[in-house]
């Protein structure tokens, strides 16, 4: 057998591995993606890689190991197939908030949509005062980043410390409204500059700015 033809079998039995290979990570059910011990807290199902094909982020909630802790959450996202399955595309493992890291206002996590292709995660929490979050992802360059954010907070009795930052990571551009002495809200625009977007797999959830580099 001359050289040629080992190329072409080589070539064969690494077509049919790779085709095993994505196979086997393939899954038939949502369920079948949550470990065992493991909650869905919420899903959504929507286009996020623009096959024209519904895929599904799912937030689920574990088994609290500390007496009086929450238990630990993650976000799962998943692309869908022609075939009717799922593939594993991204596992985050801090990106959502405990059902206890909201303060005396309880529960933070709002909610997860699909919006314009893109992962959009929702918290809000505190006590008289108040704070919220919303994370924009995208997948783009063959992985999951932080494309946006909003974050704000404010006081229930008054809208003088009333704040709000509006972030296009993508661009670099953002939005500030701020509240003066008096209450009256003030809106300033800027740009600070394009800088290395956040991926998923690092974003760790927190009632903050500390995701904003």
């Amino acid at each position: 057998m001359n050289i040629k033809k080992y190329i072409v079998l080589f070539l064969i039995a690494c077509a049919i591995l790779t085709g095993c290979t994505e196979q086997s990570n393939n899954v038939g059910e949502v369920s079948d993606l949550v470990p065992e011990g493991w909650n869905i807290v919420e899903k959504v199902e929507g286009d996020l890689n623009k096959d024209n094909i519904d895929d599904i982020a799912v937030v689920i909630e574990g088994t609290s190991k500390v007496e009086g802790e929450a238990p630990n959450r993650e976000l799962i996202i998943a692309f869908g197939n022609k075939d009717g399955t799922y593939t594993l595309s991204t596992k985050a493992e801090k990106a959502i908030l405990r059902a206890d890291e909201g303060g005396i206002w309880g529960d933070p996590f709002e909610g997860i949509s699909i919006d314009n292709g893109s992962i959009l995660i929702s918290f809000y929490g505190g006590s008289n005062w108040r704070w919220y979050g919303n994370y924009r992802f995208r997948y783009q360059d063959n992985d999951w980043y932080l494309i946006g954010a909003t974050i704000g907070s404010f006081h229930t009795s008054t809208d003088e410390y009333t704040q709000e930052m509006d972030y296009n990571l993508l661009t670099g551009e953002y939005i500030e409204k701020k509240a003066d002495e008096n209450g009256v809200m003030k809106t300033t625009k800027g740009n600070r500059g394009k800088k290395d977007l956040l991926k998923l797999e690092d974003f760790v959830a927190v009632d903050g700015e500390e995701n904003i580099k």
